[in-house]
């Protein structure tokens, strides 16, 4: 039996690891790919204020959010 199993980060959890061990002790190949990330084109028309307010919904650090703001204000997307 092969199972291919499509796996994002949020996923490796403690039921993930109980998949796997199943899956072996039934001898199965198994095959991980890491799920793909979907990009989207970037609207210069959204105000960086609602641009920044969308992240800051996803539970992204500070850091990484700070970050963000300051390329995104020096890119020239803005200026």
């Amino acid at each position: 039996m092969r199972v291919i199993l499509t796996v994002s980060m949020n996923e490796l959890n403690q039921e993930f690891i109980e998949l796997l061990q199943t899956l072996l002790n039934k001898n199965a190949e198994i095959i991980i790919r890491k799920e793909s990330v979907t990009l989207e084109e970037y609207d210069r028309n959204i105000p960086l204020e609602h641009v920044m307010q969308e992240f800051s919904n996803n539970s992204y650090s500070p850091e990484f959010l700070a970050d963000l703001e300051r390329g995104l204000k020096t890119s020239s997307v803005y200026t």
